[in-house]
């Protein structure tokens, strides 16, 4: 997840109710003045626009409305449904897996009803979040990353410590939620723990992530700069998310994720249904359209992110990056993060951490 702000559109601001906070709208086809009017948050990122560009419009001819988006990251997306919860004005929002037990309990969001959005029946239940509070519709694996022409998989998180590696390593900002993932993989070195336990004793790894410090080359904080690693920069890069990867993949580049024995992290784009939204009917509707399978399927094939709905068959010059179905989820190790439980207490984890690679 990238925290970040909303992004301006070159179309028209709308004022939140009474606390006139400004969000950018793009509005996507004109229609009669008497048209439901459907306010979303989508990401300000490629996966963002494609529905823009992709979705949207069809559902808009098909439910004779007008929707209206927001691009923004997770904390941004929800800062504007903290900004209108006295004035409603979105009714469906996305936001990463990360952001939806806080959602949840801030009463920002509700249950998603199964009964209007029957493809939920098709959606993996590792998908389903906080009791079907949220739902998963793109998702990337997280791992290290690698020039494969130059270097093997990595067959351990271990050997990115090892003194030959001095000054080799791209190490993902802590302002990214990937930060945390290190840490946790730090701590199941450490502890011998599997990741989906280590991430509970955190306090035990503190040390050993000290001694990756000094084949640190440089903190990242731009999803362009792994190319460092392909150009010969650097030699290893991560925790990264597979859809800032496979992309420069797939046109050639010499990236590849690796995925250690010891497992690999999911990074879950996600969907949400705004508590008190002013058109339920239409939110649930555009959640369904999202996740009907050949939507589905266009969206993985342009992001190269897995859907998270069953039953779907791809090329395979598409299949080969992506973490799917469930069972190739399963085989690659990935799990997600109790992220109820680590949301609290990153802060503080994320000072220390700071701490520990700028000290």
């Amino acid at each position: 997840m990238e925290i970040g702000p909303m992004k301006l559109t070159r179309r028209t601001l709308i004022k939140a109710g009474a606390s006139a906070v400004a969000f950018p709208t793009i509005i996507s086809r004109s229609w009669a003045q008497d048209a439901k009017q459907l306010h979303v948050g989508v990401y300000n990122s490629a996966l963002g626009k494609l529905i823009q560009k992709e979705v949207v419009p069809k559902f808009e001819a098909e439910f004779k409305c007008r929707v209206f988006t927001i691009e923004g990251a997770t904390l941004s997306n929800i800062a504007a449904l903290r900004a209108t919860r006295d004035t409603p004005r979105f009714s469906m929002m996305m936001m990463d897996d990360v952001g939806i037990p806080q959602a949840k309990q801030e009463g920002l969001i509700d249950k998603l009803d199964a009964a209007k959005i029957p493809n939920l029946a098709k959606v993996y239940p590792r998908y389903l979040f906080e009791e079907d509070y949220g739902v998963g519709f793109s998702i990337s694996s997280a791992a290290m990353f690698i020039n494969p022409q130059v270097t093997k998989p990595l067959e351990s998180y271990e050997q990115i410590f090892d003194a030959k590696y001095r000054k080799q390593i791209l190490l993902n900002t802590p302002k990214n939620t990937q930060s945390v993932l290190m840490l946790i993989v730090a701590t199941a070195l450490t502890t011998g723990k599997p990741l989906k336990e280590a991430q509970y004793l955190v306090d035990s790894g503190w040390d050993k992530l000290a001694t990756l410090k000094p084949n640190v080359l440089t903190i990242y904080d731009s999803e362009a700069q792994v190319l460092q690693v392909a150009q010969g920069q650097a030699t290893i890069g991560g925790i990264e998310y597979s859809k800032a990867i496979y992309p420069h993949t797939a046109k050639g580049m010499p990236l590849d994720m690796t995925f250690p024995k010891e497992g690999a992290f999911t990074g879950i784009n996600s969907m949400t249904l705004v508590k008190n939204a002013p058109e339920p009917e239409l939110a649930c509707a555009l959640i369904n359209r999202i996740l009907e399978p050949s939507v589905a399927k266009m969206l993985s094939e342009q992001t190269l992110s897995a859907p998270s709905v069953g039953g779907i068959d791809f090329k395979p010059e598409t299949a080969k990056f992506l973490a799917y179905p469930d069972t190739k989820a399963a085989d690659l190790g990935l799990f997600t993060p109790d992220w109820k439980f680590i949301v609290p207490r990153r802060g503080p984890w994320l000072e220390r951490y700071n701490q520990v690679f700028t000290s």
